[in-house]
């Protein structure tokens, strides 16, 4: 069988099987699953040792227009109309071959990401760890129609996980069935790895090289900083050079005591990544400011979306000021402080972001927000301890900005953000111009009675779509309008979910784990 392509076409997923369906034999208003004669009676031998027998009853006599069974041969013999064989009935393997890769490929890669503004920008990436019983390998154990039609299929072996332990077979074996399509790539391989997975990582590591013109979105950890810093010369060997040409993500791992990439040289050489597709990166280093007054522009503006697992006003200030293309930053730790000496003299304007998430804020949130502009931003969402005087202080930052918020979703997980605080938050026209608000205050900063009775008075012309109830396991009161809830941590991974065979959650707000998925 050829290689069979994934493409994303207008037609669903749903009307390509309703063709396809069509083209079979079967009748198309009844589905039957056939139950084996053996299996039938001895259900009915099991229901008839399980019922008591009752007294006997007299038989009930026919009416005149019923036709007995004694009479039924007879009339069918004379009858015109011929008796038919009702046909096989329809299964998954009748399916063309091309409609079941689609099947295939919609569950292990699709994810409901309807309620992201970009998905293509803030998307999750689906990578898989080999294993037997998850997909795509599991395709491979149900029959020979599907197994040939799994390794026929491209884009399923596109993305892999590495992980202790590996076997260089098995990496060899999904980029050979991968042909020449596009690679997300996951490789974290720790300092403690064990002396055999060493002695591979060599060839691994030219294995995945020699793919690189194919390398769409990657997560590297290696055991030390000279395999770090060899990737990097390896995926740019000079400057505005690199064989990388598909690249659109990389997260580079920083947990180094020497990290490569606070040598200038090794900066310098990153920032002159040439590929206009490169637009999405994750940063570490959270307390080296770059000079990007000495660095190559090329990569930092082509940047349109940032993830950083910890960072700091300063640092986040930094690469606003350096990436004027931004549209949509993750961070999970915000260190929002601002030292004597440190504020910019005059604000930060970012004019093309649209979305800000951050995880959890350490400190006061106005302390980043004071010094900042952000005229187009639409989506903003935090979790923080919560401060006095916050409201007003939001309020100033949403009116000197100019934006007009879709979405607000704020976690208070302290008591300092209570009653009054909420109450002067909702008493703001600003924020109730937002069509979608969502509120998490912790459950001791207000009276039983609050969320229920502050939503009936403030809600307004968003009443329709008003809540107010208690959320145990976060030990808050969640309060709000709209359809749409944007609170979310994501885990250190993001944006890739690295499947396999057991469920996870993808995200979590507060202490409640967010929708599942898996391999």
């Amino acid at each position: 069988m050829p290689g069979i392509i994934i493409s994303r076409p207008k037609a669903p997923l749903l009307s390509k099987l309703k063709v396809a369906l069509s083209r079979t034999k079967a009748p198309k208003d009844t589905i039957v699953v056939p139950i084996p004669a053996q299996a039938a009676s001895v259900d009915a031998v099991s229901v008839a040792e399980r019922e008591p027998c009752g007294p006997a009853h007299s038989l009930i006599a026919l009416p005149s227009d019923i036709i007995s069974v004694e009479t039924l041969p007879t009339l069918l013999a004379t009858s015109s109309t011929a008796v038919t064989q009702p046909e096989a009935p329809v299964t998954i393997n009748d399916l063309p071959p091309e409609i079941l890769a689609e099947i295939f490929h919609t569950y292990m890669f699709c994810e409901d990401e309807s309620d992201l503004l970009d998905p293509e920008l803030q998307g999750m990436v689906s990578v898989f760890l080999p294993n037997p019983h998850s997909a795509p390998l599991l395709f491979c154990r149900v029959c020979s129609y599907w197994r040939e039609v799994a390794i026929s299929t491209p884009s399923l072996w596109s993305a892999i996980a590495i992980r202790e332990p590996f076997t260089l077979e098995t990496v060899a074996l999904w980029l050979q069935r991968s042909h020449s399509h596009p690679l997300s790539l996951f490789i974290t391989l720790f300092e403690d790895a064990s002396p055999a997975i060493l002695e591979r990582l060599p060839s691994l590591l030219q294995m995945l090289y020699n793919q690189m013109p194919r390398w769409k979105k990657v997560s590297v950890h290696l055991p030390t900083e000279e395999y770090m810093q060899d990737f990097l010369f390896s995926l740019l060997p000079a400057e505005d050079v690199s064989p990388a040409v598909q690249l659109e993500y990389l997260r580079f791992s920083r947990d180094y005591m020497n990290d490569p990439l606070d040598d200038y040289k090794s900066l310098v050489r990153l920032s002159s990544f040439p590929h206009p597709m490169f637009r999405r990166i994750a940063w570490g280093g959270e307390f080296n400011v770059p000079e990007f007054s000495r660095l190559p522009s090329t990569m930092w503006t082509n940047l349109h979306q940032m993830c950083f697992v910890t960072t700091t006003t300063i640092l986040l200030h930094s690469f606003l000021e350096a990436c004027p293309n931004i549209r949509h930053i993750n961070i999970n730790v915000l260190q929002s402080v601002v030292y004597d000496g440190e504020a910019p003299h005059t604000p930060i304007i970012a004019h093309n972001l649209w979305t800000l998430n951050i995880g959890t804020v350490l400190g006061n949130i106005m302390e980043t927000l004071d010094f900042l502009l952000t005229p187009n931003l639409q989506r903003l969402s935090f979790q923080q301890d919560g401060y006095r005087g916050q409201s007003a202080g939001f309020h100033n930052f949403l009116e000197r900005s100019g934006c007009k918020l879709n979405c607000l979703a704020m976690v208070c997980i302290s008591q300092n953000f209570d009653q009054a605080e909420t109450r002067r938050m909702l008493e703001s026209p600003i924020i109730t111009l937002i069509p979608n608000f969502s509120l998490r205050i912790y459950e001791k900063s207000c009276a039983q009675s609050f969320p229920q009775t502050i939503i009936s008075e403030k809600a307004g012309h968003w009443m329709n779509t008003a809540y107010a109830h208690y959320e145990a396991k976060n030990y808050s009161y969640h309060l709000g309008w709209g359809a749409l809830d944007i609170a979310r941590r994501f885990h250190y991974d993001y944006p890739f979910l690295v499947k396999q065979n057991e469920s996870f959650s993808k995200w979590s707000v507060s202490l409640i784990d967010g929708p599942l998925t898996r391999g």
